[in-house]
């Protein structure tokens, strides 16, 4: 027995002797592998451009509204030096100091350069010769680029003749914007390919987008989506919903309901006349001048506009305060009759007003008829203003106003006559 175990040692002895040199050459090989690259996101280089464009945006258009108020043309004339001003900002404030982007940043991702030379770094630990090639290559040929079109364009470069020195800068300017155009579409070929370079600038410096961590987690926020999904939704709905409502119908809804809160709604009658019976109904508009329209009253009440003259709103104002104001001789009414028309009540409103009150009220389906605004009775019918009228016998007592009306020579009684059949059925 005491043979037997000395045996097994030395067998296991000699297997971990045996094994040690495949041991040592399965940590040379470990060590000699490097670490897997990581992972490269093409859509978040693409993004952060989109993010940094509509950073410039937001902040050009606040100013470019304050320089508008100051002056448009200044506005126009200056547009491109405010951007360039805030490009060249955000570029100071982000490139240069921090390395990436303000978009970049947003998306995990910072600048790289392959170190080869000993030159000055800035801040981000980028060389500063780099990024001011950069720099110049990103925002100011583009803005010296876009001028000068705008003033070749401006001074009719293309239409000069063939061999005038503005027609061949013109021509050089158009071969070397589309050599751009096609080197940017190879670029952006190459970049779906390998993504390493996102624009051809960034290609001839050799700078490139990386992740700030080595482990890159793609995480896809729908919140944003979402949103624009259900406000599409909901602008979809009210497109489909608001042609089949009747804003009018609502409005007119709303101010009866507004109307009968007021205080002669509420109150019928004064309690102050003792000898008025209390159950005589009163209009909203009973104190109105006889030679003014009660409904054009009425609509410039609802209507709030300003346009008015001040004899007008005055006007207006002591109808609904139930003060009867005398007419003055010379005086112009606030709401003139425009061909009047007499209703089944006995008082004068102007035709439009009249026919358009009828319209609604057959549209409304109400076979009361409408209620008159001086009166309060309901209105079934209405006739032409005939000459021999009381109200013009006793126009010289009244008012030295004329009403401006064509009765004469104009027949329009069968109009607002026609829907007095639709009310009475």
């Amino acid at each position: 027995m005491g043979d037997a175990r000395p045996s097994s040692n030395s067998v296991w002895q000699q297997a971990w002797d045996s094994a040690q040199p495949t041991l040592s050459s399965i940590r040379d090989s470990l060590g000699s592998t490097t670490s897997p690259n990581s992972r490269i996101v093409r859509v978040g280089q693409l993004d952060s451009e989109l993010l940094d464009q509509e950073l410039v945006h937001l902040l050009c258009e606040p100013l470019q509204k304050a320089l508008s108020l100051v002056n448009t043309a200044l506005k126009a004339r200056f547009d491109p030096e405010l951007a360039l001003l805030i490009q060249l900002t955000l570029y100071k404030f982000s490139i240069w100091n921090l390395g990436a982007s303000y978009g970049a940043r947003l998306q995990g991702l910072r600048y790289i350069i392959p170190d080869g030379s000993s030159a000055p770094v800035s801040s981000a630990g980028l060389p500063r010769r780099t990024l001011f090639i950069h720099g110049t290559l990103t925002i100011l040929v583009p803005y010296f680029y876009n001028r000068l079109r705008a003033h070749a364009l401006s001074r009719s470069w293309p239409d000069t003749p063939s061999n005038d020195k503005r027609r061949i800068a013109w021509q050089t300017l158009t071969r070397l914007e589309a050599t751009y155009s096609i080197l940017s579409l190879l670029n952006f070929t190459a970049f779906l390919w390998n993504g390493r370079y996102r624009s051809l600038i960034d290609r001839l410096l050799k700078m490139s987008l990386v992740p700030t961590t080595s482990q890159v987690k793609r995480e896809v926020s729908y919140e944003f989506m979402n949103r624009q999904m259900v406000w599409h939704a909901f602008t979809e709905f009210l497109l489909f919903l608001l042609p089949l409502i009747d804003a009018r119908f609502i409005q007119r809804r709303i101010a009866r309901f507004m109307s009968r809160l007021t205080l002669p709604g509420i109150l019928p009658y004064s309690f102050n006349d003792t000898n008025q019976s209390p159950s005589r109904k009163r209009g909203k508009y009973e104190a109105l001048r006889i030679d003014q329209c009660a409904i054009c009253a009425e609509n410039a009440s609802y209507t709030l506009n300003l346009g008015y003259s001040a004899d007008a709103l005055s006007s207006l104002t002591s109808a609904k305060e139930g003060v009867s104001q005398p007419a003055a001789d010379d005086e112009v009414p606030a709401f003139p009759i425009h061909t009047p028309y007499t209703t089944s009540c006995g008082h004068v409103y102007c035709y439009h007003c009249i026919t358009e009150r009828m319209m609604r009220t057959a549209d409304e389906g109400l076979e009361s008829g409408w209620e008159c605004l001086r009166c309060a009775e309901s209105v079934r019918s209405a006739d032409r203003l005939e000459a021999e009228d009381p109200l013009r016998e006793h126009s010289d007592t009244m008012s030295d106003y004329e009403f401006s009306s064509d009765f004469d020579t104009t027949d329009m009684s069968g109009s607002a006559s026609s829907h007095t059949g639709s009310l009475s059925e």
